[in-house]
């Protein structure tokens, strides 16, 4: 098999054959195995697979759990079951249940966890001179200067960094309110208070 070849039947990753088909069977969660116990079960050999860069295209940011299904008469599927190991905060995530009107709705709610609650960074695969010159040719197209030359990827670019900037913001709030929460209280546990007659030295 060529490498151009292997490259379209292991979806995008330099898996070996052998790698990938370990790949393939890593997101399935056993019979009676817990979400935790699976994410524990498979972790060594997840890092392998990301530090030596064998994920496959649709998962470089996220893994997704998948549950073995046996259908008599036509035989198995693993569909997600609405949890996913994050890559940018190494978490276990919960996605969702399946909605019947929303398509690819595993993804929608990894973004809502990029956008609300996620640590890390790394989703967003932007730096901030990046976003730059893409908004930059985005003006440029807007103002009739030029052709766009936006792609699909530059779009994407994009957005992720309006969910990292969005959830930015949100840890800036949070933290403003936890100081305005603690400064009434400082100086409560230092110094010298009398109140009545509780005196504090």
């Amino acid at each position: 098999m060529s490498n151009f070849s292997s490259l379209i039947a292991h979806g995008g990753s330099n898996c070996t054959d052998a790698e990938w088909d370990e790949y393939v069977c890593m997101g399935n969660v056993r019979d009676k195995e817990t979400p935790s116990e699976w994410m524990d079960r498979i972790w060594p050999r997840l890092q392998y697979f990301r530090k030596n860069d064998l994920l496959s295209t649709e998962s470089k940011k996220y893994l997704e759990a998948r549950k073995l299904v046996l259908v008599p008469t036509l035989g198995t599927y693993v569909p997600a079951i609405g949890l996913a190991i994050c890559f940018s905060c190494d978490q276990l995530i919960y996605t969702g249940e399946w909605t019947a009107n929303i398509g690819n709705y595993n993804h929608i709610g990894m973004e809502r966890h990029w956008k609300f609650s996620c640590s890390g960074n790394k989703y967003c695969g932007v730096n901030h001179d990046e976003y730059l010159k893409i908004m930059q040719k985005s003006n440029s197209a807007y103002s009739g200067a030029s052709i766009s030359t936006l792609n699909f990827d530059d779009m994407y670019a994009l957005h992720r960094y309006k969910l990292w900037m969005q959830n930015a913001i949100r840890k800036i709030e949070r933290a403003r309110e936890v100081g305005r929460k603690i400064q009434p209280n400082k100086g409560r546990d230092s110094g010298t208070w009398d109140i009545g007659t509780v005196k504090k030295t």
